[in-house]
C-alpha cells in the first residue's frame, strides 16, 4: 500500500503545481512526455490536456500511476491500474487558481522574459507567494497552446521541476478523462480534502 500512496503522491505534486496556472481557460488539445524531477528523482511518463481536464500516467516506484484532474474545480481522481482502484482529492478552494485576478489575491506574479521551449514561444513569469513560506514558482507559459509546459517549484520541501516534451496537438478522446468501469474507490487515510 506504501508503494501505490507513493505513487499517487508523485502525481499529486505535478498537479497541486498546476493549480496555479491562470488564464487556463481555453487551452489548446495536445499531449506530451512529461518529465518531473523532485528532491533528487526523477519520474516520466505521459500527459494529454483538453479544456480544463488533464490526464497524467507516471512510471512510479509503486507502479504506473493515473492522475486526472478537473483544473477548474480542484478534484482530482489517482487510479492505480494494477490494483484496478482509484482515490478522490478535492484540492482546497483557495488552491485552484485560474484567473491573474485570483492569483493576485494570494501571490505576485512577474513577466520576466519570454523563451522557446520544444518549440514553442513561451513567457516566463516569475509567481511569489504573499505567504513567503509557501515557496515560489517560475513558468514557461507557451502563447500557442495557452498553457505552461515549464514549471519550477521552489518550495519548503525543496525544488520539483516539471516540464512537457515532444508536445503533440491534436483531438484528445474524452474517454481518457474518465474512470475505466470496474475501478473500485478507496480511501485515502489521513491525506484530507479527500471527496
Amino acid at each position: 500500500m506504501k508503494r501505490v500512496v507513493l505513487g499517487c503522491m508523485a502525481g499529486a505534486i505535478v498537479l497541486c503545481m498546476l493549480i496555479v496556472c491562470s488564464g487556463l481557460a481555453f487551452s489548446a488539445e495536445f499531449s506530451a512526455d512529461l518529465v518531473q524531477k523532485t528532491a533528487g528523482m526523477t519520474t516520466t511518463g505521459k500527459v494529454y490536456i483538453k479544456d480544463n481536464q488533464m490526464r497524467m500516467e507516471m512510471d512510479t516506484p509503486g507502479g504506473k500511476s493515473i492522475n486526472l484532474m478537473d483544473i477548474q474545480t480542484g478534484s482530482m481522481q489517482m487510479l492505480q491500474p494494477a490494483q484496478r482502484m482509484y482515490f478522490e482529492m478535492q484540492a482546497p478552494k483557495a488552491g485552484v487558481v485560474t484567473t491573474d485576478e485570483a492569483l493576485a489575491k494570494i501571490a505576485d506574479k512577474k513577466h520576466v522574459g519570454t523563451e522557446k521551449l520544444d518549440g514553442h514561444e513561451c513567457d516566463k513569469y516569475e509567481i511569489i507567494y504573499h505567504d513567503r513560506s509557501l515557496g515560489k514558482m517560475t513558468q514557461w507559459f507557451s502563447k500557442e497552446l495557452n498553457y505552461p509546459v515549464k514549471i519550477l517549484y521552489d518550495g519548503p520541501q525543496g525544488e520539483s521541476v516539471v516540464e512537457y516534451k515532444n508536445i503533440r496537438q491534436g483531438k484528445i478522446d474524452s474517454s481518457l478523462f474518465s474512470v475505466p468501469p470496474g475501478y473500485q474507490k478507496m480511501t485515502l487515510p489521513g491525506m484530507g480534502h479527500t471527496k
